[in-house]
């Protein structure tokens, strides 16, 4: 891909149009469409300005892969440059004080839905985690449990069978669409954010009411839970105990900090 690719596909995936990309930069947004257009190149002195403001670094916006970067690295810098991850003082719902923000709700384009499966599927793949189907959970999980199943057919060949629940159920009482899960199957549960872990909790409950199944992971974008929660046992600690599996994170406060 060239870089007036990876400049319009990264513009697009900010939300920005080629004017406020210019202002940014100090440029015209005819400059950026030229880009684009591959009628022209951007200065080599614009470049590090231009890849500070999608996050990524120079070799990435020039088109070269990194392989040196992990898929944690490459996530946030994925983030950071799409406004879906920002750093500043900023308090959660659940009274925690966090230096960093993280807005799944900004997971809106086909190409970051796209990615966040990537991301996902790669988690499974390092961590080598054998499963028989991927479930997601209403609703952020159902589109990133999606792409995740996806990717992992796309990218490492890997064929799963795939559900999600409903909030609620239809009128049949079905709480689920897509396969139908059996006896000793082992599941990934793919979801966005642990907080107290409680409503995965009640969620995985209500699927082993309708088949025996075994939880090989869970699959979040991060783990919120904050202290008070740890004291009172919630969170990924309880869930691992309380299912006999792991809770992978694709980030962790190291890994932002």
């Amino acid at each position: 891909m060239t870089i007036g690719a990876n400049v319009k596909r990264l513009r697009q995936n900010k939300g920005v149009t080629q004017e406020m990309l210019g202002e940014v930069l100090g440029i015209s947004g005819q400059a950026v469409s030229k880009w684009e257009n591959e009628s022209a190149l951007p200065d080599i002195m614009i470049l590090p300005k231009l890849a500070d403001y999608f996050g990524i670094s120079i070799d990435e916006l020039m088109g070269y892969k990194l392989n040196a970067l992990t898929y944690k690295e490459k996530f946030i810098r994925f983030m950071v440059g799409n406004g879906i991850l920002e750093f500043g003082e900023f308090e959660l719902k659940n009274g925690q004080k966090k230096n960093y923000y993280l807005n799944t709700e900004k997971f809106s384009t086909n190409a970051q839905i796209a990615k966040i499966g990537e991301f996902f599927a790669d988690c499974i793949r390092e961590n080598r985690l054998e499963f028989d189907a991927i479930v997601g959970f209403a609703y952020h999980g159902i589109a990133f449990s999606a792409a995740a199943a996806c990717s992992l057919y796309n990218k490492y060949g890997v064929t799963a069978d795939f559900c999600y629940d409903r909030e609620v159920a239809d009128r049949q009482g079905r709480i689920l669409c897509g396969h139908t899960l059996k006896d000793g199957e082992r599941v990934v549960i793919v979801d966005d954010l642990i907080t107290t872990g409680q409503t995965i909790c009640k969620r995985i409950e209500r699927l082993k009411e309708i088949a025996d199944i075994e939880v090989a992971g869970i699959l979040v974008i991060a783990d919120f839970t904050n202290e008070e929660a740890r004291k009172q046992n919630l969170g990924a600690k309880m869930l691992e105990e309380k299912f006999g599996t792991k809770v992978y994170t694709i980030i962790t406060d190291k890994d932002v900090s």
